[in-house]
């Protein structure tokens, strides 16, 4: 599904913020905690909120976000500081959102902030499209949870056609 990879990649590059993360069970249910959606590192706080989360309070934003470019659902960003938690979460996605799922544990969610709150999310199932992801955002296993960083102006010449950007 090249279309869907190069959709993932420029939407992400062009992004006001970007945001990737490996899906883990926890994140599916898989693990029979009560905690459901998909849990954000504290660094990506930029992606929903003005400023980052503080304990002992409550922080929450309701978004839309359109799916593989094709379904939208009405979600909300929320951060719980409040007792012992302190973690920020994607949730109310609505019943049945094809991505959460056992099946998909260990792909590839990016999820990208446009401009005026326009939220899109891809997530990449293939070894092939999860590498070229990494390549083209500047990323490797090892940061692939968090913000991306700001990308300079691509090269239009670079290799597979897709944007090839260093870092800032």
């Amino acid at each position: 599904m090249e279309s869907l990879l190069r959709a993932a990649i420029e939407t992400a590059q062009k992004a006001e913020y970007a945001y990737t993360k490996l899906i883990t069970p926890n994140d599916v249910g898989a693990t029979g905690a009560h905690q459901y959606g998909f849990h954000i590192h504290k660094s990506g706080w930029p992606m929903f909120f003005d400023r980052p989360g503080k304990r002992g309070e409550h922080l929450s934003e309701h978004i839309s976000i359109t799916w593989q470019q094709e379904l939208t659902t009405g979600s909300r960003a929320i951060y719980y500081g409040e007792k012992s938690r302190n973690e920020y979460r994607l949730t109310r996605f609505g019943k049945g959102l094809p991505y959460l799922t056992e099946d998909h544990i260990g792909d590839l969610l990016v999820l990208c902030r446009l401009p005026k709150s326009d939220y899109q999310a891809f997530v990449l199932q293939s070894d092939e499209d999860i590498e070229e992801s990494f390549a083209a955002l500047n990323i490797s296993l090892a940061n692939a949870n968090g913000l991306v960083e700001p990308q300079e102006a691509a090269r239009p010449e670079d290799a597979h056609g897709y944007l090839s950007l260093t870092t800032r």
